[in-house]
């Protein structure tokens, strides 16, 4: 429970109390005392989830993509349905999920609010372009679940994109990595994200060697990097960095699950002008000022 919970509760409770109260509460605090959290925990099994997953749990607060006054949540809200659909009909595969008895909605619905923040940093970056067109860049593709959610809001903002891929796609056999990504293959990727392949451009290689011969972009607005290798994200940032315009945004997906990759990131940041944001699903936002 937290301070303000504990607060408001006794507040609400004062003067009510009865011996019988007074027992109950001797008797849950020894309960406490003698198993721990054990009380709490029951408790708050009990309470309504909102949300679940992505290492996750909220009981009180309604998801934003749940407001349905807002036409960005909406949009995101319809978004993510439409790619439940897709997944469902195996027209977008998620070969990182890929197993027999998967249920890809469920799987996406724990995903919410990680592209809820993918969604809404491009909306952000589109918002702070001087121009009506962006660049954008993601270093770690997969099978483009983040993109996907990145063109959708270029669509919503009205904007004009351009879209530089990077990834390997293939068998990496690092074992720094946490995965091989033997099961990656850039044409499911490309069908994946076949509605937008006029915008998109697929650099395929290691980083950062892949960045010598790639068509890459002189100005950035929004990079992603998700690569699961502190070495790699250096190099990205020492690529992309002075690239990016002001108002621009690098959204980071393994900052809060990585210690080394953290490091250098927090590293990389400490003399540069911008501001930057920890979520609690482990991403990070840096915006260049």
């Amino acid at each position: 429970m937290s301070e303000i919970e504990r607060i408001l509760n006794a507040r609400e409770k004062k003067g009510k109390k009865n011996f019988l109260s007074k027992i109950n509460f001797f008797i849950k605090k020894n309960l406490n005392i003698i198993f721990g959290n054990y009380y709490e925990f029951n408790k708050f099994k009990k309470k309504k989830k909102t949300f679940q997953g992505w290492g996750l749990i909220t009981t009180d607060t309604v998801p934003p993509w749940k407001n349905q006054d807002n036409k960005e949540n909406i949009f995101f809200n319809k978004t993510n349905e439409n790619l439940k659909d897709l997944a469902d009909s195996k027209d977008f595969r998620l070969t990182q999920f890929d197993y027999e008895d998967a249920n890809y909605r469920k799987i996406l619905d724990e995903l919410s609010w990680r592209h809820y923040i993918v969604f809404n940093s491009v909306l952000l970056a589109a918002k702070n372009a001087s121009q009506n067109m962006i660049n954008l860049a993601e270093c770690g593709v997969c099978d483009g679940l983040t993109i996907y959610f990145a063109a959708e809001a270029c669509k919503l903002s009205n904007i004009e994109k351009k879209i530089y891929l990077y990834d390997a796609w293939e068998n990496l056999g690092n074992d720094k990595l946490r995965f091989n990504y033997d099961y990656l293959n850039i044409d499911i990727t490309k069908k994946n994200l076949e509605n937008f392949n006029d915008n998109l451009i697929f650099n395929k290689g290691l980083i950062p060697d892949v960045f010598q011969n790639a068509e890459n972009p002189a100005q950035l607005d929004w990079l992603h990097i998700d690569l699961n290798s502190s070495e790699a994200t250096k190099s990205s940032l020492d690529f992309f960095f002075d690239k990016l315009k002001l108002g621009g945004v690098i959204l980071f997906d393994d900052y809060g699950g990585f210690e080394d990759t953290r490091k250098i990131i927090d590293e990389f940041f400490k003399n540069k002008n911008g501001h930057f944001t920890n979520y609690p699903t482990g991403q990070g936002i840096f915006i260049k000022i």
